[in-house]
């Protein structure tokens, strides 16, 4: 459960730090006076969307921190260990930095956390249940979320398989229509895929070869070039003009002249060696030279097979890839679609067979999954018809109608032996309809056309009452759940709210005095205005200070000793319940 809320610099509040107890807390306030605001601090530190805005005006950043106590969570206590977190005496501490920049910095237990694991982590913690899904019973497509959702993991592990089962079918689908194209629409691809083929096949190219062609077309244009420089470097060398006045002619004079002087002077050793390297290495490239210039041919017919080669590679390259290996990836692509669409007959056959096989296992599954949310079904309308009378609907009816869509191209329903087909989808093939009838003698008709905004308040109560039951999750927090209703109806939902917080702990933001009266623990909000600023008040109600509250709540301002006197009944009622 929540323990502590600790809130700094976040939309109207400057600091605040809050205690939290077991049972049911009201939140209550003028309109406007920001008990809205506790609720979206608790929202973010459980991973809901951070927004600068909410950041103070004149601050830089806005510090949210809750404290949980998680005794007796033990899916949290094992997922926790995964995700790099340790659960320090049964206790989990959640931080959340949001900086005006839009940079956010997130703490479990003092180590770094993701928004994405605040908000895995709080989906064991909190449940919030703000107006807008008080709508929700208004919403058709709605009906089949909250049913799974009471069907608990059980059905939410069959719901996975036939998610699978469906996607399978599905792939298997768009694959067998790949390759069941019409005869001469197969025939006209595996006439276009295999010119190309045998095209890129004949020119038998190699990768790399381009490039080496490129080279041998240069050397061959500047074929005589290259022979006049090369044979005039071998001469110089050489001393062909003049005999005994080549290059390495001269350095072997210097050599000679060298050597008896080191024995003189041994700083000559350093050049001689270098002279003598030199005189080895020119000799070497002489002869070098001299190969490469008797090895050179100008070969016009050479340049020309060249020429032509490079020019057929250019043609590939404009019509199957931009270069050589690019080309001969296309054929190897074009290979495989070609086995394929001639061999299509007989995958298609095999194909075939295993999607019959995949339809077969998704409407066993899909019908399995139908069944289990009967009985699901079954049991809400049992246990919704004994929450409705003490809402104050106590001849309301309400029913469950669960049907399928037949359809030709469907699946067998309700298992793979069926002759009747319906319509799948991710989610089964199920279509969930609430019906309703709040007076005796009325029929019941869908839900969503019959049922008024207090109704729906009600119903969405008692919904989240009997899920309450089943999902684990300790602390429920209801922003206005008695939004259009008061009086009889308002006491007989904060009887439920109190009902639900001996199991849970319970947050309700509200304007009525006979759900605030029904609470263990009451917090006002209000707003202090100065010229200069703004700030949210909270303070935490005792015995003379709810009354007070109550009585505002019931008359306005408070002030008459009639509302103080129904305010002390409503407290004694909640005492002696």
């Amino acid at each position: 459960m929540l323990r502590q809320l600790q809130v700094q610099d976040y939309a109207l509040i400057t600091s605040l730090e809050l205690e939290f107890e077991p049972g049911l807390t009201v939140l209550t306030g003028e309109t406007g006076a920001g008990k809205s605001i506790i609720l979206d601090a608790i929202a973010m530190l459980t991973g809901s969307r951070a927004y600068t805005e909410a950041i103070r005006t004149g601050a830089e950043t806005a510090w949210l921190a809750a404290t949980f106590d998680i005794t007796g969570l033990d899916d949290l206590l094992r997922l926790l260990p995964t995700m790099g977190f340790e659960a320090e005496n049964q206790e989990l501490t959640i931080a959340r930095e949001i900086h005006r920049s839009g940079r956010n910095k997130c703490w479990v237990n003092g180590r770094l956390a993701t928004v994405a694991a605040l908000r895995e982590i709080g989906a064991f913690l909190v449940e919030i249940h703000g107006q807008a899904e008080h709508q929700a019973v208004f919403e058709p497509h709605r009906y089949l979320e909250m049913l799974d959702a009471l069907g608990g993991p059980s059905v939410a592990a069959v719901r996975r398989e036939v998610e699978v089962a469906y996607a399978k079918v599905q792939d298997l689908e768009a694959e067998l229509g790949r390759l069941t194209l019409s005869e001469q629409e197969r025939l006209r691809q595996i006439d276009l895929l295999q010119f190309q083929f045998d095209e890129i096949a004949t020119a038998g190219l190699t990768p790399g070869e381009e490039t080496g062609l490129r080279q041998e077309r240069e050397i061959l244009r500047h074929s005589e070039r290259l022979r006049e420089a090369v044979t005039l470097a071998y001469q110089i060398l050489y001393g062909q003009d003049v005999p005994g006045h080549g290059v390495l002619d001269r350095l072997g004079e210097v050599v000679s002249l060298l050597e008896p002087l080191v024995t003189y002077d041994e700083r000559l050793e350093t050049s001689l060696q270098m002279l003598e390297a030199a005189n080895a290495n020119a000799g070497e490239a002489m002869w070098d030279l001299r190969q490469y210039a008797e090895g050179l041919g100008g070969d016009p017919e050479r340049l020309g097979q060249v020429e032509e080669r490079l020019s057929l590679i250019h043609r590939l390259e404009r019509k199957y890839g931009e270069t050589t290996e690019a080309i001969l990836a296309y054929h190897a692509k074009i290979e495989k679609e070609l086995a394929e669409l001639l061999d299509s007959e007989v995958r298609v056959e095999a194909m075939e067979k295993d999607l019959v096989q995949a339809r077969a296992k998704l409407a066993d599954l899909a019908g399995k999954l139908s069944n289990m949310r009967k009985q699901v079904a079954k049991e809400l309308e049992r246990k919704l018809m004994a929450e409705l009378p003490d809402l104050n609907l106590p001849h309301a009816r309400f029913e469950i109608r669960i049907r399928q869509i037949a359809s030709e191209g469907g699946i067998p329903y309700p298992d793979r032996s069926s002759s009747s087909t319906v319509q799948v989808n991710s989610r089964g093939v199920d279509y969930v309809e609430f019906y309703f009838s709040a007076n005796p003698g009325e029929e019941v008709k869908p839900l969503a056309r019959v049922v008024s905004g207090g109704e729906a308040s009600r119903l969405m109560l008692a919904l989240k009452s009997v899920i309450a039951a089943t999902d684990g999750v300790p602390t429920l927090i209801f922003d206005e759940v008695d939004a259009g209703i008061g009086g009889k109806t308002a006491r007989a939902i904060g009887a439920k709210l109190a009902a639900l917080a001996n199991e849970r702990q319970v947050l309700c933001v509200t304007h009525l005095a006979q759900v605030a009266g029904a609470a263990d623990h009451h917090l006002a909000i209000a707003k202090d205005v100065t010229e200069q600023s703004t700030a949210v008040r909270v303070e935490v109600l005792e015995q003379d200070a709810r009354v007070g509250e109550l009585a505002r709540m019931l008359a306005g301002d408070g002030a008459s000793e009639v509302s103080r006197q129904h305010a002390r009944q409503l407290l004694a009622e909640r005492i002696s319940s």
